[in-house]
Parts: C-alpha cells; sequence; structure tokens
C-alpha cells in the first residue's frame, strides 16, 4: 500500500482506471475510498442513484436501472466530465434489468449485464487518438462492427445500444481483488483505533433529541451506548467550534435499529464521522436524512423500503435495500481530520546551560566593482525580400455544351368510368322468432315387478300407477355441490314473447321440495339460486319428481 501526505475537501469522485490501486490518506480513516460514496466490501443490490462514485467488491444485483457520477444538483457539480476516473467499479458481477448510466468509466473483473441504453459519459482529453483508445476499451463480443463511440462536443458517449459494453479489469491489468482487499485492512485498522478513543464531549439526552456538546477546536469524540437493544431514536444535534471536526461512536451490539429520520446538519456533513463499533446489522427502519459519513466496514446496512440517503462517504461489509426504494448517496467527501494515534506525553522541563556569545567575526573587505559591461554590437540590416513573379493568367473556361431538348411524354388514355351499382331489393320484413332451447328433465319411468315408494311431505308415488301430473311441477332440493348448508330460492317465470313473467318464488331449505301449479300447455322458466351465494361451486342438486307442463326451462 502507498501513502498520499494530506487531506483536502476533494471535487470530483473516482479513481484513474490506469492505476487501480489502494493509497492511504494521513489523517483520513477513509482512504483513497473518499474518492468514492460508498465502498461496499462484499454484495450490494437495487441502489436507485448516488451522486458520485461506488465501488462494490462483491456482486452488483438490480431488477432497475442506476446513475452514477451526476453531482448533487444533477448538473455534474463536483464531478464533471473525465476522460480518466472510473465512476463504477465492481469486484464481482453485474446483473441489471435496467440500464447504467454513468458520467465516467465503468469497471468489472466479473460478468457483465445491464440494458440496453446504457451510456457512458467520458470527458475529452485532447489527444487525437482518444475515440480509437475508448473502442479498444469498450469493445465486447458480439458487437456491432459500426459500433464507435459517438461524439457529444463536450464528451464521448460510449453507448450500449448492441451488447453491454463495460472495460473488464484484466484488459487494463487492474487486480481489483487486491484493491478491496487492502481496502478492507485500511479502513478496518481505522476503524479500531477510532473506536478506542476516549471521550472529550458530553451528550446531553432530551426527550425528542440528543444535543452532542464539544469545544475542541481540532476533534471532538462522543459515545453513545445503545445496548443491548441498539435502539437509536432521537435527532442527533451538534454544537462544536467552527472547523472542527466530529465523531460519534454507536455501541449498539450486533443490531442497531435507526428510528429517527434526522442526524446532524448539511453544514457539518464534511466533518462528520459515525462510526458503529460492534454492529453487525444496521436496519434504516425510517427514511432518514443521514448528514455525515458512515463507517461500519464490518455491518450490513438494510436502507429504507421507500427511500432515505446517506450525505457522505460510507463503508460497509454489505449493502440490501427493497427493489422499489428511492435510497440515494449524496455527495459530500468527508474532509476532517481524525487523530486515532496515541499521544505521547511531554518531555520532562531541562535544565538549559548558559550561552556564552560568539566572537565577533571580523568585518568583510569590500567588494571591487564590477567593470562595466560591453555594449552590444548592432544588428545587421535585414535583407529585403525579393519581389515576387507575376501569377499566371488563367486560361478561358470552355463554353458548356447546351443541355439535350427533354422529350414530351405521351398523354395518359382515358380512364374507364365505371357502370353505376342496381339498386339492391328490399328485404323482405320477417317476424320475430324466439328460440326455445329444450332442456332434458329425468322422468321416471315404472318398470314391471319393481315397486319404488317415498314418502316425503305427504307424497307418494308407486311404480307400476306411476304417471305425470299434468299442471304440477314438484321437486326437491337434495343439497349442494359446495358441500355447505344453506337456503335457495326457487322461482318460477312464465315466457311470453320474450318477456319473463314471475309466477312463483319460495324459500326452501337444503334436503326441501317444492310444489308449483301451472297451466299445462304454457311455456316456463325455473331458477333455483342459492339465497346468499358464497361462491363459484354453489349449484344445487335438483331432482324433479313431476313435470306436468308442455314446455319447462331450468336455470341453476
Amino acid at each position: 500500500m502507498n501513502n498520499i501526505a494530506g487531506n483536502n475537501t476533494f471535487s470530483y469522485a473516482g479513481i484513474p482506471y490506469e492505476d487501480i490501486n489502494w493509497y492511504d490518506i494521513n489523517g483520513q480513516p477513509f482512504g483513497t475510498a473518499v474518492y468514492f460514496n460508498a465502498i461496499i466490501f462484499e454484495d450490494a443490490n437495487n441502489i436507485v442513484d448516488t451522486k458520485g462514485a461506488m465501488a462494490v467488491g462483491g456482486s452488483f444485483v438490480s431488477p432497475r436501472g442506476f446513475t452514477l457520477g451526476f453531482g448533487n444538483d444533477g448538473r455534474l457539480t463536483q464531478t464533471g466530465y473525465s476522460p480518466e476516473l472510473v465512476r463504477f467499479l465492481v469486484g464481482g458481477n453485474v446483473a441489471m434489468q435496467g440500464p447504467l448510466v454513468a458520467a465516467g468509466h465503468a469497471v468489472a473483473q466479473g460478468s457483465f449485464r445491464a440494458a440496453g441504453g446504457s451510456t457512458y459519459m467520458i470527458g475529452k482529453d485532447g489527444s487525437p487518438d482518444q475515440s480509437q483508445v475508448l473502442s479498444a476499451l469498450y469493445a465486447a463480443p458480439g458487437g456491432s462492427r459500426y459500433w464507435m463511440p459517438a461524439d457529444r462536443g463536450s464528451h464521448y458517449a460510449i453507448s450500449s445500444y448492441d451488447v453491454p459494453r463495460y472495460i473488464p479489469a484484466a484488459r487494463i491489468g487492474a487486480d481489483v481483488s487486491a484493491f478491496f482487499r487492502d481496502a478492507l485492512n485500511s479502513i478496518s485498522n481505522y476503524h479500531d483505533c477510532i473506536t478506542d478513543l476516549m471521550p472529550n464531549g458530553t451528550v446531553t439526552d432530551q426527550f425528542y433529541q440528543r444535543i452532542l456538546r464539544g469545544n475542541n477546536p481540532v476533534q471532538n469524540v462522543f459515545v453513545i451506548d445503545a445496548r443491548p437493544n441498539g435502539i437509536l431514536n432521537k435527532e442527533l444535534r451538534f454544537e462544536i467550534p467552527e472547523g472542527s471536526t466530529a465523531i460519534v461512536i454507536f455501541r449498539t451490539g450486533s443490531n442497531a435499529h435507526i428510528q429517527y429520520g434526522l442526524w446532524g446538519a448539511e453544514r457539518l456533513a464534511n466533518r462528520t464521522l459515525y462510526v458503529f463499533e460492534d454492529a453487525s446489522n444496521i436496519f434504516m427502519e425510517v427514511p432518514a436524512a443521514i448528514w455525515g459519513s458512515i463507517l461500519a466496514p464490518q455491518a450490513m446496512f438494510h436502507a429504507h423500503q421507500t427511500g432515505g440517503h446517506v450525505s457522505g462517504n460510507a463503508a460497509f461489509r454489505s449493502f440490501a435495500v427493497n427493489a422499489g426504494s428511492g435510497f440515494e448517496f449524496h455527495l459530500y467527501p468527508f474532509s476532517g481530520q481524525v487523530q486515532c494515534a496515541a499521544v505521547s506525553p511531554a518531555p520532562p522541563q531541562m535544565i538549559m546551560p548558559e550561552i556564552v556569545p560568539a566572537p565577533e567575526c571580523p568585518p568583510c573587505p569590500e567588494a571591487a566593482p564590477c567593470p562595466p559591461c560591453p555594449e552590444a554590437a548592432p544588428c545587421p540590416p535585414c535583407p529585403e525580400a525579393a519581389p515576387c513573379p507575376p501569377c499566371p493568367q488563367p486560361e478561358p473556361c470552355p463554353q458548356p455544351e447546351p443541355c439535350p431538348t427533354c422529350p414530351q411524354p405521351e398523354p395518359c388514355p382515358p380512364c374507364p368510368v365505371c357502370p353505376e351499382p342496381e339498386p339492391c331489393p328490399p328485404c323482405p320484413e320477417t317476424e320475430a322468432q324466439i328460440e326455445y332451447r329444450p332442456y332434458p328433465v329425468r322422468v321416471p319411468i315404472p318398470v314391471p315387478g319393481i315397486t319404488m315408494r317415498i314418502d316425503y311431505r305427504n307424497v307418494k308415488v308407486k311404480g307400476p300407477d306411476c304417471k305425470i301430473t299434468p299442471g304440477l311441477i314438484f321437486g326437491c332440493i337434495w343439497g349442494c355441490e359446495c358441500c355447505r348448508s344453506h337456503d335457495f330460492e326457487v322461482k318460477l317465470y312464465k315466457v311470453c314473447d320474450e318477456e319473463k313473467i314471475l309466477m312463483y318464488c319460495e324459500k326452501v331449505r337444503c334436503c326441501g321440495c317444492f310444489e308449483i301449479e301451472a297451466d299445462y300447455d304454457g311455456c316456463y322458466l325455473l331458477c333455483v339460486t342459492p339465497d346468499t351465494r358464497k361462491d363459484s361451486c354453489c349449484k344445487p342438486v335438483l331432482a324433479l319428481k313431476n313435470v306436468g307442463v308442455s314446455s319447462l326451462m331450468v336455470d341453476v
């Protein structure tokens, strides 16, 4: 690993694709990752928008699109077009059903799949062969031979209208796995060092907020102990000197629960650091606005299912959010100075020896005066230029030949006249007809030698003497196909000239019978329906004992 001295406020995001290596930065717990809005060491999914850049050590999966590097206001403030910066770095596979749109390069070590319409905006470096370089970087198997970077004036656009395009890490010789391994080691060391700091600020609990007060002009450390349940349900408000850094250490146990929607303030976001000491899972249970950076390389962050944002840098073990969430990372890079090394005690006071003045030096001799500079020789006169030779007179242009006369087109033949159609004869008037569809009804047939007797409601039927009684409709309901017991409504309509006239209505219990008198020569419709329909399986088990009419239709 390498070291970079200094720590200034960054006005851009991402790292060069030609130098994907980890660097430590003095006083900066995020090191090179400060150039990324978020660094996630394992898998991440469903993030909809990151205003700066993002690094994912595992795989990234999403059923929708993802935008990166367009700044907090969407006008490339603090990001801008760059010819070399990587804004999306993935150590595993990328599988997206929507398009990936980034103001910068996309580099992945594994496989890559994104929807058509994925586009990367790459700034111009002024070199005449940049288009050819980009074509080689984003070459993809199976791509169109006519594909090339599109010149958009201020930048080049790398589009994926034919096949998904990205820069494979092997193509540029980048060891992305080593980058994330060194990043995790460095950030974890800073995490452990910070959690060992002694607090020098106070935390005052009120009904709905915690007031964090500190007077150190450089670094104010606060500890919030929410063990054993890990519930963080109050607003965090800071009262610290202007220009100082605020560090908040949370002790929550394995699970931290964020249950309040506001931490910190926008004006302090670049100098506020939230460190989760022992949490393995961080649950954002409200769509919170977190102003400041989060250092939790050992924890999985569960974002809220509807939204919320972290405005600063973030370092997590892994990240998960609902596919319909609008969660975002906003670009407020951490610029505070973190002092977490042990402070050595002051040395004991020593007795200084008596200072003896040195002897006076003799006066220096005066320097001899410089000789006068010689005058420069006059420049020789410039030779007069030879006169230009006279220009040759152009020969007269030949006269063009006249154009040939165009032939006159032959006149078109007259179009034939279509005969007028003969009028159609009037259609004969027909009387409206009613179509009756017969419904087969089982009628008992007497069998010689067999006598059948059913005794119900004083109705007696004997086999040999069985006859159809005219003018009588008699039937029974033996249950329902839904296997439940409920009442049925029996209605008899007389059908006349396509009109139904209600002749009879009765409510019959399950396993009950009905008896209706009617004219033998009439046409009738019998409707049997559940009194209260339960579901589509409700159909009565109907038995008609006597059909004494000439025409009967049944509707169940």
